[in-house]
C-alpha cells in the first residue's frame, strides 16, 4: 500500500511538471505566459502533451486523496528550476514584492539594522532616512513586535517580518538601559543607496564605491561623478568589489559614460542564435578620463559587464582579482498568480566576443563551491594559479590579450594579503569574535561615543589600545602579532566601530588606508599623470 501511494504521488509529480510546462494547472487552460514586459508566449500542444493533459484530468477527477495543489506546484517548479542552469530560479508569490524591492533599491521597514550578539536582536544603526530616528537608538534590545516574542529568533528573519506587516505603525517592546519600554514606530519606504561612498583621495583622484545595480544606481553614480568633477577630479577609481550585479540596463548606462559613441558595450545571444547589440551613445561625459576599476571574486554579472567592456575597449585598467564569472542573462516572467520565474534566456558576451560565464553542470555542487575551490588552489594569492585557456584568447583593439571562460582576469593582479592577521580577518570564527568585541565596547561606552562627531572620529580616534586588548583576550588569536599586524587590526576595529556608530560610508573612509587594492590604483593613477 505504501509503495502504491509513492507511485501515485510520483505520477502526479510527473504530470504536474509536464502540465506546468504546458501552461495547464488543475483544469485551467493557460495558453499564454506573460513576462514583465507583457510579451505573450504562445504555447502549442503536441500529441504527447495532449496525452498528459488527459492524464491530469483523470487524476484531478478520480484520484482518491485530497491534494495541497499550491504546495505541490511550488515544489515542482522549484525542482524544475534547480535542474536548469545555476541562476534560473522560481520566485513564489510571497517573495515577489521583496524581489521587486531589491531591484529598485527600496523596501518597507523601520530603518534600522540589527545585530545579534547572543539571543536578542540589538539595534546597532539607525539609517539616515529612517522615520524613527528620534525613537530608536543604538543598543536597544528588541523583545517583541506587536506582542510577538522575538527573543531567540533568528535576527535575519526580523526585517522580513517587519516588511510583511501590513500595518504602518508597529509596536515594539524594547529593553533600554535596564528598562522595558513600548515604542510605537512607523514603517515606511526605506531607500538603500547603491553608491555607499564617494570622495576625493587628493586634489586629482576621485573614488566611488557602487555595491549594486538597481533602478536608482545610475542617477546616484552620475551625481557622485559630477560632484567629484566639480572638486577637480582628473581620474577615477571605480570600486565594484563585492558588487554581485543587478540590472543589466543600468550597467550599460554607467558604462556608456566612459565609452565613445558607437563603441560596443555588450551583446547577447539567445537560444535561436539571435544576437542583440548594445552600443555607447553620444551621452557619455567622461570618455577621456583615466579610469581604474576595482574588482574581486565577488564582482559578478552587471559588474562584469562594466569591467569587461572597459577592458575590451582599452578604456581603463582593471585592478584586483578574477571576478565571479556569471555571463547568463535572466528574464523575469510572470506565471499569472503573482509568482515568477527568473529564467536564463541568453548568454552575454564582452565586446571582443568572449563569454565570461564559468563552466557549470546541471545542479552542480562544484559550481557552488567554485570560489572556495579557487581559494584552495591559491588563485587569490598568485596570478599564475588562474587557469587560462588558449582557445579562449581574445585581443583588444590595442592588442592586449584577454581571456574568456570564467570571469574577468584583471590587468593588474593584487593578491589577498597573506599576513597572519589579514588572513584571519577572512575566517568566520575570528570575524564573529571581533564583531562581538567591538559591539560590547561600544555598548558599554555608548555615552562617550555619542559625543564624538563623525569627522572628528575619522581623523582623531585611535583604536590601538582596543586592538591590543583583543589580542590579549581573544581565544581566536592563535599567532604572535607583529607591530604591523596590530596597526592593521586597530584600523579594522576603528572602521567597524565607525560603521556601527555612523554608516557604511564611514567604514570605507576609515578602511581606505589599509586597502591594498585602492592604494595600488592610486599609485597607478599618479604614475599615469
Amino acid at each position: 500500500m505504501k509503495g502504491f501511494k509513492i507511485l501515485n504521488f510520483s505520477l502526479i509529480i510527473l504530470a504536474v511538471i509536464l502540465l506546468i510546462l504546458l501552461g495547464y494547472h488543475l483544469g485551467k487552460n493557460y495558453d499564454i505566459a506573460i513576462d514583465e514586459n507583457d510579451d505573450y508566449i504562445a504555447i502549442s500542444y503536441s500529441i504527447n502533451e495532449q496525452k498528459m493533459r488527459r492524464l491530469m484530468n483523470l487524476i484531478e477527477h478520480q484520484y482518491v486523496d485530497d491534494l495541497d495543489t499550491d504546495s505541490l506546484v511550488d515544489r515542482t517548479i522549484d525542482f524544475i528550476m534547480e535542474n536548469l542552469d545555476p541562476h534560473s530560479m522560481y520566485i513564489p508569490k510571497h517573495n515577489s514584492a521583496g524581489n521587486l524591492q531589491s531591484q529598485n533599491g527600496r523596501y518597507q521597514g523601520i530603518g534600522v539594522e540589527f545585530y545579534s550578539p547572543k539571543d536578542t536582536a540589538v539595534i546597532i544603526r539607525i539609517l539616515s532616512n529612517s522615520p524613527n530616528k528620534d525613537k530608536l537608538f543604538f543598543g536597544d534590545r528588541l523583545l517583541a513586535i506587536n506582542q510577538k516574542n522575538v527573543i531567540e529568533q533568528n535576527v535575519d528573519s526580523i526585517p522580513a517580518y517587519i516588511e510583511s506587516n501590513p500595518e504602518k505603525n508597529i509596536e515594539l517592546k524594547i529593553l533600554r538601559g535596564g528598562e522595558i519600554l513600548k515604542v510605537n514606530v512607523d514603517r515606511g519606504t526605506i531607500s538603500s543607496p547603491s553608491v555607499v561612498d564617494f570622495y576625493m583621495i587628493d586634489d586629482r583622484v576621485g573614488y566611488i564605491k557602487l555595491i549594486r545595480f538597481v533602478d536608482s544606481s545610475y542617477d546616484e553614480f552620475h551625481q557622485a561623478i559630477l560632484a567629484l568633477k566639480k572638486q577637480g577630479m582628473k581620474s577615477l577609481i571605480f570600486d565594484l568589489r563585492g558588487n554581485a550585479g543587478g540590472l543589466m540596463s543600468v550597467a550599460e548606462k554607467i558604462t556608456d559614460e566612459f565609452l565613445r559613441e558607437d563603441q560596443l558595450i555588450v551583446f547577447t545571444q539567445d537560444k535561436s542564435g539571435k544576437r542583440s547589440y548594445r552600443y555607447a551613445t553620444a551621452e557619455g561625459d567622461f570618455e577621456q578620463m583615466p579610469l581604474y576599476i576595482l574588482v574581486d571574486e565577488s564582482s559578478a554579472s552587471a559588474s562584469e559587464i562594466v569591467a569587461g567592456a572597459i577592458q575590451d575597449q582599452d578604456a581603463g585598467t582593471i585592478i584586483g582579482r578574477r571576478t565571479y564569472g556569471k555571463g547568463l542573462v535572466q528574464k523575469e516572467i510572470s506565471l499569472g498568480d503573482g509568482s515568477k520565474v527568473r529564467l536564463t534566456t541568453a548568454h552575454y558576451f564582452t565586446p571582443t566576443g568572449r563569454s565570461i560565464q564559468k563552466p557549470y553542470a546541471i545542479n552542480s555542487e562544484e559550481y557552488k563551491k567554485d570560489i572556495s575551490n579557487r581559494f584552495m588552489r591559491g588563485e587569490f594569492f598568485s596570478l599564475d594559479s588562474i587557469k587560462k585557456i588558449d582557445s579562449l584568447k581574445f585581443k583588444t583593439p590595442k592588442g592586449k590579450i584577454v581571456y574568456g571562460g570564467g570571469g574577468i582576469i584583471p590587468d593588474v593582479f593584487i593578491p589577498l594579503d597573506t599576513l597572519r592577521l589579514k588572513y584571519l580577518v577572512y575566517t568566520q570564527e575570528f570575524e564573529q569574535a571581533l564583531n562581538y568585541f567591538i559591539f560590547k565596547n561600544l555598548d558599554e561606552n555608548l555615552s562617550k561615543f555619542k559625543k564624538i562627531k563623525k569627522e572628528h572620529f575619522i581623523i582623531f580616534y585611535n583604536a590601538d589600545d582596543l586592538a591590543l586588548k583583543f589580542i590579549q583576550e581573544s581565544s581566536t588569536v592563535k599567532h604572535p602579532f607583529e607591530p604591523k599586524d596590530k596597526d592593521y587590526l586597530a584600523t579594522y576595529i576603528k572602521a567597524r566601530m565607525a560603521e556601527m556608530l555612523y554608516d557604511q560610508e564611514t567604514f570605507y573612509r576609515v578602511w581606505r588606508h589599509q586597502d591594498e587594492i585602492i592604494n595600488k590604483a592610486y599609485e597607478i593613477a599618479h604614475g599615469m599623470e
